[in-house]
């Protein structure tokens, strides 16, 4: 079984609707073996991937996705956003918030996202906090250094914290400053992806993604960044991990159904 816990709807740039982008993104999901996927929705009601309420029409009745709820703290109406979150929590509509540091001008210790963090750990379901910046955007990494985040996991001990595209491509730093960290994960989302390679290497993705399952191996999770990158890619990129096939196994689902509590 594959789950990727980190894609998102094809680019209205490329379908002429979203009903379209949904069906492009289950077919591909077929074409590449995968069972279920959580979508992530951008936190603007307006966009080419799909707002939250949107996303959410889109896969009421598709068993086969699951959500991640957004949220925009840089307007103003935040609390009735956080209030939303803790509505869908609820419901069962979402298995976690997604934050975006750097494409947001914000910092993942902004006292904003206070409530978000303690709503996510009231239902034990995590919080996933985009990071990393490639050499066309580096500016953007200031905003979601490593640095920042593990103060976030001492001040919510109980919050799983999931932390996506490793902060590349400074991988080695981010191994270094989590890894006393059980609250915190990572996902393979991006990794794959030819520009981050590119930046990064792919013998050094390799390394810290087989150090960081031997040490925790429940913290690692299979992510492609989907429409913008490729799955294929992402598969092959696990499956080229000198770790067991048990090890493989957790990456590609045994840890997301535990941490996102799937009904799979």
């Amino acid at each position: 079984m594959i789950i990727d816990c980190h894609q998102h709807l094809p680019s209205l740039k490329k379908t002429k609707d979203l009903k379209e982008s949904k069906a492009k993104l289950v077919k591909d999901l077929s074409r590449n073996g995968v069972d279920y996927a959580i979508l992530i929705p951008d936190n603007t009601p307006e966009s080419e991937i799909g707002s939250l309420d949107e996303v959410l029409r889109l896969t009421k009745d598709d068993k086969r996705l699951y959500v991640m709820g957004t949220i925009d703290i840089q307007k103003r109406n935040y609390f009735f956003q956080t209030q939303k979150l803790s509505q869908l929590f609820r419901a069962g509509r979402i298995v976690a918030v997604k934050i975006f540091p750097g494409h947001d001008t914000i910092y993942p210790t902004d006292k904003r996202l206070t409530p978000v963090y303690e709503l996510c750990a009231k239902h034990d379901l995590p919080i996933v906090i985009h990071t990393g910046a490639g050499s066309k955007r580096p500016e953007q990494s200031r905003y979601n250094d490593p640095k920042f985040i593990i103060k976030i996991a001492d001040r919510h001990p109980r919050l799983k914290i999931v932390i996506a595209h490793y902060f590349y491509p400074q991988i080695e730093y981010c191994h270094e400053l989590t890894r006393p960290y059980k609250n915190i994960y990572f996902d393979t989302s991006g990794l794959a992806d030819e520009e981050v390679i590119a930046d990064t290497g792919l013998e050094r993705i390799e390394r810290i993604l087989t150090l960081t399952t031997n040490k925790l191996p429940d913290n690692v999770l299979f992510g492609t960044d989907y429409a913008m990158c490729s799955i294929k890619k992402h598969i092959e990129l696990v499956e080229s991990l000198e770790i067991s096939k048990q090890a493989k196994d957790k990456i590609f689902c045994k840890n997301a159904i535990k941490l996102f509590h799937l009904r799979v």
